[in-house]
C-alpha cells in the first residue's frame, strides 16, 4: 500500500492542520470508525443471552480479546481490556496489594519502579507504600548525548530475596529510545521478581512480542494504535495465579479476563478493536493470519517512520542551541517520537507558535514529570514534542522544519 493510499484510510487527515501530536493519540482508520457505528446499529445489546443479536455481541467482545492477544503474541497468557493503561495498572497494582495482605506472595513485598516513564506505570505502584509494600524508585542514567539508559547494575542493587515486581517503560514517551526490555526482564527474573512493562510509547511503532520478551505483564493504549480509547494488558498465567481481580465476588477467580474487567468492557470499543485488525491486514498486504498481518504491518510502519525521524533529527542536530532529548540519530532502536528544548527559550512559546502555523505539536512533561525534572527542565514548560506516525508525509516534516528554522 502506497503512502497516499494509507492516508486515504484516515478521514482525520483530510484537513489543513498537520497532525504531529500522535503520541497523545493516533487518528482512526475509516474501518475502525465504521465498525463502531455498525455495532451500535446492529448489535447494541447485552452479552450472554441466547438470542441471535446477543450472541453476535458476545462474539464481538471475544474477538476483540483474541485480536489483542495476537497483538501481544500472548501464547498461553491473557489479554485484559480496560478504559485506559492507567486504569489497568491500578487494577493489577491493587490486586497485588490484596494478595500481599492475604499472604499469597510468599513473603515478597519489594516493588522497584522506574522513574523514566509515564506516571501510569509509576504512581499505581508508589501508592502501595500505604498498603504495606516496600516500593523503591529506580532512576535512569544519562548517556551524555541526550539519551538515557535503564541502569541494570543499579537495578541489581535494588533487588533481593524479597523482590516482587519491577515496573518500567519499553520506550519513554519523551526520549523515544527503545530500551532493552528483555534484558531488564532477565535481571528481574534472576531475583524471582515479575515485570510490568509500559509499552504505550512502543506499540504504535513496533510489533509487541511478549513471548520474546518473556515478560509477565505488558500494557499499552489502544487509542494510540489506531483503535478506541481503551487500554490492553497482557498477563502471563503464572503472574495471574496469585492475584484475584476486583469484579464481583460471585465471579470465579479463574474467570480471566472477566474477573479483571469490572462492569465489563466497552462493547463498541471491542468492535473497533476488531475493526483495527482490518487495517493491519490492509497495511501488510496478503497475510495468512492476524499475527502475520501485525508483523508485516509494523515492518511497513518502521520503514516509513525511519525517513520521517531521520529528516527531523538531522535538522535538529544542526539547529544552533537546540537540545535533543533522546537519541540524536534515527535508528532501529529509536521510535519517531522526538522531543527537544532550547535553553533560554520557552517550549510553550515554540509549540504555540507552531500551532499558529497549523502544525499540531505540544509542549510540557507529557505525564513523565519525574523524568523531565531529572533532565533538569521545568516540567510546566518541559519539552517540545513532535510525534509523527507512518501516515505522516516527508513534506509535512519539511513544513515543520521550515517553521522551526524561522522560529529557532
Amino acid at each position: 500500500m502506497q503512502l497516499s493510499a494509507i492516508r486515504e484510510q484516515f478521514p482525520g487527515l483530510a484537513q489543513p492542520t498537520v497532525l504531529l501530536d500522535n503520541a497523545g493519540g493516533s487518528q482512526l482508520p475509516a474501518c475502525v470508525i465504521d465498525a463502531a457505528a455498525d455495532y451500535m446499529r446492529r448489535s447494541y445489546v447485552q452479552l450472554g443471552a441466547d438470542y441471535d443479536i446477543s450472541r453476535a455481541a458476545t462474539a464481538t467482545v471475544a474477538a476483540a480479546h483474541a485480536f489483542a492477544e495476537k497483538c501481544f503474541n500472548a501464547g498461553e497468557g491473557r489479554a485484559i481490556l480496560g478504559s485506559s493503561t492507567t486504569a489497568l495498572v491500578h487494577t493489577i497494582a491493587n490486586a497485588y496489594a490484596d494478595a500481599h495482605a492475604a499472604g499469597r506472595l510468599g513473603g515478597r513485598d519489594r516493588i522497584v519502579v522506574s522513574t523514566a516513564g509515564h506516571e501510569a506505570n509509576i504512581w499505581p505502584w508508589l501508592r502501595l507504600r500505604s498498603r504495606g509494600l516496600d516500593v523503591v524508585e529506580w532512576h535512569p542514567r544519562p548517556n551524555g548525548d541526550g539519551s538515557w539508559s535503564l541502569d541494570t547494575e543499579a537495578l541489581r542493587g535494588l533487588l533481593g530475596p524479597r523482590a516482587l515486581l519491577v515496573a518500567f517503560p519499553h520506550v519513554s514517551n519523551i526520549l523515544g529510545d527503545i530500551w532493552d526490555a528483555a534484558e531488564v526482564t532477565r535481571v528481574a527474573h534472576q531475583f524471582g521478581a515479575r515485570v510490568c512493562i509500559d509499552g504505550v510509547a512502543y506499540a504504535p511503532h513496533r510489533a509487541i512480542d511478549v513471548r520474546e520478551l518473556a515478560c509477565d505483564w505488558y500494557v499499552y493504549s489502544l487509542y494510540k494504535v489506531f483503535g478506541p480509547h481503551m487500554g490492553a494488558m497482557y498477563g502471563s498465567l503464572e503472574a495471574l495465579a496469585p492475584l484475584e481481580g476486583p469484579n464481583h465476588p460471585f465471579i470465579r477467580k479463574d474467570d480471566v479476563p472477566y474477573k479483571f474487567e469490572p462492569g465489563g468492557v466497552s462493547h463498541e470499543g471491542c468492535a473497533m478493536i476488531v475493526g483495527s485488525s482490518r487495517y493491519f491486514r490492509a497495511l501488510a498486504g496478503d497475510a495468512p493470519d492476524d499475527r502475520a498481518a501485525i508483523v508485516g504491518a509494523y515492518r511497513r510502519i518502521e520503514r516509513l517512520e525511519h525517513e520521517l525521524a531521520d529528516r527531523l533529527l538531522t535538522f535538529l542536530r544542526g539547529a544552533p542551541g537546540v537540545k535533543i532529548h533522546g537519541g540524536p540519530v534515527a535508528s532501529a532502536t529509536r521510535v519517531c517520537t522526538i522531543a527537544f528544548s532550547k535553553p533560554g527559550r520557552s517550549s510553550r512559546q515554540i509549540a504555540q507558535a507552531l500551532n499558529a502555523r497549523g502544525l499540531a505539536v505540544r509542549f510540557g512533561h507529557f505525564y513523565s514529570k519525574r523524568l523531565v525534572e531529572r533532565i533538569g527542565l521545568d516540567p510546566d514548560d518541559g519539552v517540545v514534542r513532535a510525534s509523527p506516525l507512518h501516515y505522516n508525509t516527508p513534506e509535512e516534516i519539511d513544513r515543520l522544519i521550515a517553521a522551526l528554522r524561522e522560529l529557532l
